[in-house]
């Protein structure tokens, strides 16, 4: 016989899913990279392992609904930087699940102090599918706040 506390399905104590935002709660920093002004972004691979950067086929973002055009964005994995075009290129530079990575995004203006809210998909394909190509689509939407200019 169940426990009292027992629910059939888990209730309110189950199991909760790892949660595959690849949007971090990090602060979003208004900043200038490579002599361009625009914000950081920090992001995690949502994967349950690495991936060569050739398998990211997409980023798509907004912040504060307004979208973000692909020319406009730079992904920043150890320190180093690269055009959301030049990644299908890079299938010896991998991402490991526990390393952190950014997104430049140029914009003429900082982003105003206090929450602003960021979404997105991030289209990657699994390699290690033995079955075909398929593409996993895995959306964000965090409420950031901006980091204080120090």
């Amino acid at each position: 016989m169940p426990e009292k506390s027992h629910v059939i399905g888990g209730g309110a104590n189950k199991p909760q899913p790892k949660d595959r935002s690849f949007i971090c709660d990090d602060e979003i920093r208004n900043t200038t990279y490579q002599g361009r002004s625009g914000v950081l972004i920090r992001i995690l691979l949502p994967s349950y392992r690495a991936l060569p950067l050739s398998c990211i086929e997409s980023f798509e973002l907004t912040i504060d609904g307004a979208p973000v055009e692909r020319k406009d964005i730079m992904f920043i994995l150890n320190g180093y930087s690269h055009r959301l075009d030049e990644l299908g290129g890079l299938s010896k530079v991998f991402w490991w699940i526990l390393d952190y990575a950014d997104l430049f995004i140029e914009r003429p203006e900082s982003l105003s102090a206090g929450e602003h809210v960021v979404a997105g998909t991030l289209k990657i394909v699994e390699p290690y599918m033995t079955v075909g190509r398929f593409p996993f689509f895995y959306t964000a939407e965090k409420r950031l706040s901006v980091a204080a200019d120090l």
